[in-house]
Parts: C-alpha cells; sequence; structure tokens
C-alpha cells in the first residue's frame, strides 16, 4: 500500500485566464483578484482601440475572498510565491502605468484549464477603409483650342503613319497592306481620302469609295463612305460633322447619285440629313447546333454536288453567280471582272468553297462540271454565301459543309453575315433574337434623286405589268430636294421632272431616299406623319411601284486585308 503522503493527490491546477493585447511583446505574469481581473477585462474591451499596445498582460482569476491573498498553483520543487497584496497590487500598478487603456485592444481569449483555446474577434466593428475618395462624376469640357474649327483637306502620303494611329481605335482597324491594296483599287484616287486637321495634328478621318452601286434591278454611280473616325478627346466638338460634309461635297463633284455607309452611331448621321435604311444583319451560332438543324430541315430534290476549294479559273462562274442573286437585293455592288480579281488579290478571305455538278476536271469553260454555288469565309465569318436559282435550298448543304469543316478545325462558333431576309438567319440563330451586337446601321443620302428614279423605271414598269395594270398609271413625288413624276404606259416608265401631277405623295428628303431605295413602307409612313397622300390612289399606286425590296450590302468589298 502506498502511504498517506504518496497517496495524497496533488491539487488540480486552477484554470488561468490570458488575454493577449495587439502586440508582440510579452511580460512577466501579473496576478489579479477576481474584481481586479472583471473591472479590467471591461475596461480593456469597451476601449476598442486599434492602437499597439506597449506590454502584454496575463491575468489569473481568485477563487478566494477578496480579503484573501491569492494563490497560484506551485509545481513540484517551485518555490512558494509571496502572498502579500500589497506587493502584488504595487506590481499591478506597474505594469498597467505603462499602457494606457485606449492604446490597448483585445484580440483574443484564451481559457486553458485543459488546453481549450477560444478566439474571439473585437467586438467593436472596424469602418471601412476607403482607399479611393467617392468624387463626383464631373462633365469634362474640352480645351478650347479643340472647339475650334478644324481644317478639312485630302491626306498626303506622308500622313499614312498618323492616320493608322487614328484608324487603331475603329472596331476593325486596317493593317499597312490594306493602305497598299486600297493603292491598287482600280478607281483609286488620293484626294477620296480627307483629314480633318486641328493645330497642325490629324483628329479626323474619312476614305470615300466610288463603286456602282445595283438600285431597283438597274446600275446607278454610288460611293461608300468608310472609317469615319475621330480621336477621342476631340469628339463633340463637331468635327466628325464637317468631315461629312467635307465628304459630302467631294461625292457630288465625283458624280456619285447616292451615298452608303454603315455605322455604329446612325443618329449623328441622321442630323446630317441621311436617311436609316436598316441593319446589317451578322448572326451567330455553334456549328454544330446548325449542322443538326440543317440535316433535321427537308432535303433538296435533284442531283447530288461536289464541294471544294476554289481555283482562280472559276472566278468568271462565281461572278455568275453573283450577278444573278445580286439582282433581287438594293445595295450589292457592281461588280466587274477586273474589279473581282482586286478583290481576291487583295487577300480578304481565308478560303472559298465551290458547289460542282457533274464530274470534277479541271476545265476551263464549264463543260464537264458546272459551278452551281459558292461560300466566301473570313476566319470563323461566312461573307457571302449564294447558289444557282436554279437549286433552291442548296444554299443549306453549302452551309452544312462549312460547319462540317468548322467542327473538324474545333471553331466553336461562326457568324453568318448576309441580307436580314435571308432564311439561313434562322437556321443559324437556332430561333433565338436575329439582333446581334455586331451589328450595324446602313445609312444611304440620295443626291441625284432623278438619276435614281431613271434607274429604278424598268423595274417599276415590269411591277405594273405583273399587277396586270393596263391603263396609264402615273404618281407623281414633291419634296423640298426635288419634284417630279415616273409614268407608265403600254409597259414602259418614263421620268418627268418638274410636275407632280393629280396623285402625287408629299414627303421629306429622308422619305424620299427610302422610297426610292426600296425601303419605305408607304402605309406605314403615312400613319407616322412622314408622307402624304394627295389621294387614296396615290397611296395605292406607292406601294405597287415602290414596294420593300430586301437591303444587302456586301461585307466582302470592305472588309479590311
Amino acid at each position: 500500500m502506498r502511504s498517506a503522503a504518496v497517496a495524497t493527490r496533488r491539487p488540480k491546477p486552477k484554470p488561468r485566464l490570458k488575454i493577449r493585447t495587439g502586440t508582440a511583446a510579452t511580460t512577466q505574469p501579473t496576478r489579479f483578484k477576481s474584481a481586479d481581473v472583471q473591472q479590467s477585462a471591461a475596461l480593456r474591451l469597451a476601449s476598442g482601440t486599434d492602437k499597439p499596445a506597449a506590454k502584454a498582460v496575463n491575468i489569473a482569476p481568485d477563487r478566494s475572498s477578496s480579503s484573501a491573498p491569492a494563490k497560484s498553483p506551485r509545481r513540484p520543487g517551485a518555490a512558494k510565491a509571496p502572498a502579500r497584496r500589497s506587493d502584488n497590487h504595487e506590481r499591478d500598478h506597474d505594469a498597467m502605468g505603462d499602457i494606457s487603456l485606449d492604446a490597448m485592444t483585445v484580440h483574443a481569449v484564451e481559457i486553458r484549464p485543459a488546453g481549450t483555446v477560444v478566439s474571439r474577434r473585437p467586438l467593436t466593428k472596424r469602418p471601412a477603409i476607403l482607399h479611393l475618395p467617392h468624387q463626383p462624376v464631373v462633365q469634362l469640357k474640352p480645351p478650347a483650342w479643340m472647339l475650334e474649327e478644324c481644317h478639312v483637306a485630302s491626306a498626303r502620303a506622308g500622313d499614312q503613319a498618323e492616320i493608322l494611329q487614328l484608324l487603331s481605335g475603329l472596331p476593325s482597324p486596317p493593317s499597312k497592306a490594306e493602305f497598299h491594296a486600297a493603292v491598287d483599287h482600280p478607281e483609286h484616287d488620293s484626294a477620296n481620302r480627307l483629314v480633318a486637321r486641328l493645330a497642325g495634328r490629324i483628329v479626323g478621318h474619312v476614305e470615300i469609295v466610288p463603286r456602282s452601286v445595283r438600285v431597283g434591278g438597274g446600275t446607278v454611280p454610288a460611293a461608300v463612305l468608310d472609317r469615319v473616325a475621330v480621336l477621342p478627346e476631340c469628339r463633340g466638338a463637331g468635327h466628325g460633322q464637317r468631315l461629312v460634309r467635307a465628304a459630302e461635297g467631294r461625292m457630288r463633284q465625283m458624280g456619285a447619285a447616292v451615298a452608303f455607309s454603315r455605322t455604329r452611331i446612325a443618329p449623328s448621321f441622321h442630323e446630317l440629313g441621311w436617311s436609316v435604311l436598316g441593319r446589317d444583319c451578322a448572326t451567330p451560332g455553334r456549328p454544330t447546333a446548325i449542322l443538326s438543324r440543317l440535316l433535321e430541315g427537308p432535303k433538296r430534290d435533284g442531283e447530288p454536288v461536289t464541294m471544294r476549294q476554289w481555283r482562280h479559273v472559276e472566278l468568271p462562274a462565281i461572278l455568275r453567280i453573283y450577278t444573278q442573286n445580286a439582282a433581287r437585293f438594293v445595295g450589292p455592288l457592281d461588280r466587274s471582272e477586273a474589279y473581282s480579281r482586286w478583290l481576291v488579290s487583295r487577300g480578304a478571305f481565308d478560303s472559298i468553297i465551290v458547289a460542282l455538278m457533274g464530274q470534277d476536271r479541271y476545265d476551263l469553260h464549264e463543260t464537264t462540271a458546272r459551278i452551281v454555288g459558292y461560300c466566301v469565309q473570313s476566319g470563323n465569318r461566312v461573307m457571302e454565301l449564294f447558289a444557282d436559282p436554279e437549286f433552291p435550298g442548296l444554299e443549306r448543304e453549302i452551309l452544312s459543309r462549312v460547319c462540317a469543316e468548322a467542327i473538324e478545325n474545333d471553331r466553336q462558333e461562326i457568324v453568318y453575315e448576309s441580307s436580314a431576309a435571308d432564311p439561313l438567319h434562322q437556321a443559324v440563330a437556332g430561333g433565338e433574337s436575329l439582333v446581334s451586337a455586331n451589328d450595324r446601321m446602313i445609312v444611304a443620302k440620295v443626291f441625284k434623286p432623278l438619276e435614281v428614279l431613271t434607274a429604278t423605271a424598268p423595274a417599276v414598269a415590269a411591277r405594273v405589268v405583273a399587277a396586270g395594270i393596263r391603263e396609264t398609271v402615273e404618281l407623281g413625288l414633291d419634296a423640298p430636294g426635288f419634284r417630279g413624276s415616273i409614268i407608265v404606259a403600254n409597259g414602259t416608265a418614263t421620268v418627268h421632272a418638274g410636275r407632280s401631277g393629280r396623285s402625287y405623295l408629299t414627303l421629306s428628303d429622308e422619305e424620299l431616299a427610302r422610297l426610292l431605295l426600296g425601303q419605305s413602307d408607304p402605309v406605314e409612313a403615312a400613319a407616322a406623319g412622314r408622307l402624304h397622300a394627295s389621294t387614296q390612289v396615290a397611296e395605292k399606286l406607292a406601294m405597287q411601284l415602290f414596294p420593300r425590296v430586301p437591303l444587302w450590302c456586301p461585307m466582302w468589298d470592305d472588309l479590311p486585308a
């Protein structure tokens, strides 16, 4: 048996309460009574300050009465600690004398009776730190020198580097190779590139591209405004409007009857008298989903076709298919063979797929194999896809081939660009909205209404004959910039300037441009107040003679090389 002295259990160590402050410094532990501990901890927790403390204080609670001296557990072999309250109290004041209550913050409270650690966050919530002061948005006004009137003139040969730097901010900036390709254009003229100078610096740019555009089955001389750009810090001072005004004067000197432009700032052009015709439709889609929808659709009846990459000797056949399809649109270019060869030589495409019917042999005159369709691609963009009108439904097969190649090349998306009236947009979108963020508005301005009306006269006569109208009809047009009439008799249409007749339309110059370009609905325009018909016959004639025609301006001609 153990002796009584050995069997006597050692006293269990009392739990100690240790309060750490926000400092790494340590001192010798200091003993307090329970009342002192509660009062000191309350003062520390109530202070809630973030100032660093100079010392750390260890506080151990005492279970004895307030009059008895505090006792601490004693380890074996350790000397007995003095129990005089006065000495402890003096040491307490000495330890707290160097530490201010406002300079101490309690970060954690640890209770270690058996090794348990409990941590707590500060009771007071620190205020949020604002790294940047909040300041109201102030509308910055350009300097006075930027508000001065700029000087617009033709660009010089030494301005190329500065112009390239200015155009680098456009969504599709041109490259140096594109500048060289523009010089090789069959109708290039250095005077067609205008720049706006302010204090010797180029702040704006616009390029005029002369073209022949198909309108109403005929061809009229036209021009395209391309790469209209103004320095961001100089915008809002009217420099862009002065550039467009100067470009309009230049186009009139060139003899252009109508001007076109693609833009994302259509309201600015509308303020200058331009008419908004429609949007440039670009529909994105996933090749796998497009291919599944095309395969589920109706199949084409007829002889199967073969598809492959094109050869340069097949350019006349591609031009033939383009001409057959461009006649039903307003806005396509009248591409000649010389222009088509320049378009191909500048390299603004990646591949051209052709569809052939017959034996695929190397043939110059399509005697053994006939080309019945083609597709022009640039990256993941499908810019042109047409088939011979004699083979309806072939466009779906060509698009299926494009999607199959995109899947093989691991392309996750393709963008189909065509007229908004093209039914293939529905197959690409798959029921989603056809309006895309990449779409731009097409605006136009008619400089010579008489010439445009004369070019559309044969198509107007054909519509009258197709409607079964045998008597002579006359419709007058009365606008601020033009007054005249068109008379259809015996299947022939003639235009007379200066007279409006009995049945006429009163409209603005902007609505007249939309009407002549086949983008106006007379009934809708009359309901909106943009058009007024003198008689009911005039409104009916306007619907038959000038119906809406699909709008399409080929993107391949404007794509940077």
